[in-house]
């Protein structure tokens, strides 16, 4: 894991000089996977860019999918001149909704209070024991572009780039993206060659 930088580092919305993401084999999103068929009828939100692939997955292994691309939404609200406070009007489901929020990278693209916000929220519409599931961008990964993360057999995980979407992009090392989420229990976390990182957690 990387040191705790204290605070996270903004790399505003000009252009990154990244590198391709190689695909991979994700382990959290078997550990997820798998989970899921212990469960009786498990509902799921996925809040990443949208992507037929991802739909087909989760149909597969859960009763229920909502999905709501708040990264679009971001982007189509910053156009309009609205505060980025305003992103989670769009998440008005009932508490308690959900057993697993898939919230890809979003948290790279929240300032500190909004990501606070973040997690209040996920803590809420997750039920007591249910799974949330966070990626993240290294800094040779990361930029303002927006990845989508599409899902294949075997939870092999190819990273296609969203050029119509650009957004701010913040780069928190482990310990502070751990630090930020601690409401939460952490059940996993593992760091690829490619650059990604991933984590799972638990809500109380």
């Amino acid at each position: 894991m990387s040191a705790y930088s204290g605070a996270a580092r903004d790399y505003g919305e000009g252009p990154a000089d990244v590198a391709p993401i190689e695909s991979y084999t994700s382990t959290t999103l078997a550990r997820f996977g798998q989970w899921l068929q212990e469960m009786d009828r498990p509902e799921v939100l996925d809040v990443g860019p949208v992507c037929g692939e991802n739909i087909s997955y989760w149909a597969r292994r859960v009763h229920r999918l909502y999905v709501c691309d708040l990264f679009l939404r971001l982007m189509r609200d910053q156009g309009r001149g609205l505060g980025i406070e305003k992103l989670w009007r769009h998440v008005d489901y009932p508490a308690a909704s959900f057993d697993g929020i898939v919230v890809w990278d979003l948290p790279d693209r929240l300032p500190n209070q909004e990501l606070a916000s973040l997690v209040r929220l996920t803590m809420g519409l997750l039920r007591p024991g249910g799974h949330l599931v966070v990626f993240a961008l290294d800094e040779h990964t990361g930029g303002p572009e927006v990845h989508s993360f599409v899902i294949g057999p075997e939870h092999q995980v190819t990273v296609r780039p969203q050029p119509h979407l650009r957004l701010k992009w913040y780069l928190r090392q482990n310990r502070e993206i751990l630090a930020r989420l601690s409401a939460f229990k952490p059940i996993g976390s593992y760091l690829y060659r490619n650059g990604l990182r991933e984590f799972l957690f638990r809500r109380p």
